[in-house]
């Protein structure tokens, strides 16, 4: 099997013609018939119905369809991103952020370092905390904005920023208007987070417990504006990493009474990796986040 049989699969799945698919893609319905053929033959199963008026797709064609699809989608994708980094003299970069995190990323900084160096290739990918700490480890990235602590023995730690946690309430919420809360106002509370494998619900969680209660999740998201946006309808507290006076509408920003919530990031790399000149570089333009 190679790409061009799916290429010439989806086509012809598209276009429901042998030789309209065959048209689009220059070659002769001959020449198509034959690719399926050989596709039907290695899967082992008829992929098209044919009759002298119409096709149609089997269940099997329809089952391998989407996977064929995104096959060819990522092939196109792989490619496009290797003609441009051959194209490039100084590299590409991969970077990870955790979910949610794009609220403080410091984007004057990536800007800057992608207007001072436009001909790296940086991507960015988000993952949870632990799924991004696996990530670095693995290669799938170059450098992480990784959520502490780290295993030190498998991640470096190049620059370290902190940050605050605070409560994010609806401003219909009965306690919005409060200079802060104390955890215990809020043991019949629902609250709202990414998750066990974000590093700061597992920090939460075990609060709680010595306080005397277990939390109540409401909704558990990756995605940072849908639980804005649930919070600003006063379905559960939230919580908001990053200036306290930063104003969102419909929603306000309270700190604990009794506990300073820190959040620290580290700008890491995986040990004992040597890096690129782009890695070095974005990394020296990070230190500058304080």
């Amino acid at each position: 099997m190679d790409i061009k049989q799916l290429e010439y699969f989806v086509e012809v799945c598209r276009y429901m013609s042998f030789t309209k698919a065959a048209a689009s893609q220059y070659i002769s319905q001959q020449g198509m018939s034959k690719s399926i053929k050989r596709l039907e033959e290695e899967l082992g199963v008829a992929l098209f119905q044919r009759s002298s008026s119409s096709l149609q797709l089997t269940d099997y064609a329809q089952c391998f369809l989407p996977y064929a699809k995104e096959m060819v989608r990522n092939w196109h994708v792989s490619i496009n991103e290797l003609n441009m980094l051959k194209n490039t003299n100084n590299g590409y970069l991969s970077v990870g952020i955790s979910h949610g995190f794009i609220n403080i990323l410091p984007t004057e900084l990536v800007a800057g370092f992608s207007r001072s160096n436009p001909k790296f290739i940086m991507r960015m990918s988000e993952y949870s905390d632990y799924e991004l700490d696996q990530a670095l480890i693995s290669g799938l990235v170059d450098v992480a904005f990784c959520i502490m602590p780290v295993d030190e023995t498998q991640i470096t730690i190049h620059h370290l920023h902190k940050e605050n946690t605070f409560y994010m309430l609806s401003d219909k919420h009965p306690l919005a208007n409060s200079e802060s809360l104390d955890l215990g106002q809020l043991k019949d509370e629902l609250f709202m987070g990414f998750g066990a494998n974000n590093k700061g619900h597992i920090v939460f969680y075990e609060r709680c417990r010595k306080a005397g209660f277990e939390p109540k999740f409401a909704i558990m998201s990756q995605d940072m504006n849908m639980i804005k946006e649930l919070c600003r309808n006063n379905v559960g507290i939230g919580f908001y990493v990053g200036n306290r006076n930063k104003q969102i509408d419909g929603i306000k920003i309270i700190p604990d009474t009794c506990w300073e919530w820190s959040y620290y990031i580290g700008i890491c790399t995986r040990k004992g990796r040597k890096l690129s000149k782009s890695t070095e570089i974005f990394i020296e333009n990070m230190k500058k986040w304080y």
